[in-house]
């Protein structure tokens, strides 16, 4: 390695200048990775979301603030306080998308989910008429607007809400409805 000096004139650095160069290179790579590991390993929660869904991979998670953010404009208010997960599923332009808000506990859920229900099934502008069915224990919703399909309902203190291009519909919402959600919601103490 060789570097300027004023006059612009090469030299070769010390044995140890290059000693001390390599110090700092190893330890700002080691302060690097081990920052690049707290960041990815604390709070990650991707890997309690199925890593496919259909033949779509899980492209992308958003929580926290910022899934707050984006489904509180999506409803035009500020919603209950709740840790919100935007996954989205695909690539490119996919608008396969699943949207999972964990609440403090099964009542406050189940209140959100009826009130949504009600209020979609009164006035649901962008939506076609609402319809459900269901799975064992949990009632399912379904509506089409805005160019998609929408599945939503509750695993306990969970909302859950799918919206999925008419295409992968039936093997998105099929591997969707047999997903576990065990591990988030022990991870959230729920």
């Amino acid at each position: 390695m060789c570097v300027s000096n004023q006059n612009n004139v090469f030299v070769q650095p010390s044995t140890q200048n290059m000693t001390k160069i390599h110090l700092i290179t190893i330890f700002l790579l080691i302060f690097a990775s081990g920052f690049s590991f707290v960041q990815c390993s604390e709070g990650d929660r991707s890997s309690h979301f199925p890593r496919t869904l259909g033949n779509l991979a899980l492209s992308r998670v958003v929580k926290g603030e910022q899934a707050t953010r984006i489904i509180n404009n999506m409803h035009g208010k500020i919603l209950d306080e709740c840790d919100n997960y935007i996954v989205f599923y695909g690539g490119g332009n996919s608008k396969n998308t699943l949207y999972v808000s964990a609440y403090e506990n099964d009542e406050i859920a189940k209140s959100n989910l009826t009130e949504m229900a009600m209020k979609m099934a009164k006035r649901a502008a962008v939506f076609s008429p609402l319809t459900h069915s269901k799975m064992g224990k949990i009632v399912c919703f379904q509506t089409e607007g805005m160019g998609l399909k929408h599945y939503f309902y509750r695993v306990d203190a969970l909302l859950v809400w799918l919206q999925v291009e008419p295409g992968n519909a039936k093997p998105v919402s099929d591997d969707l409805f047999n997903f576990d959600f065990a591990s988030l919601k022990a991870d959230m103490n729920l």
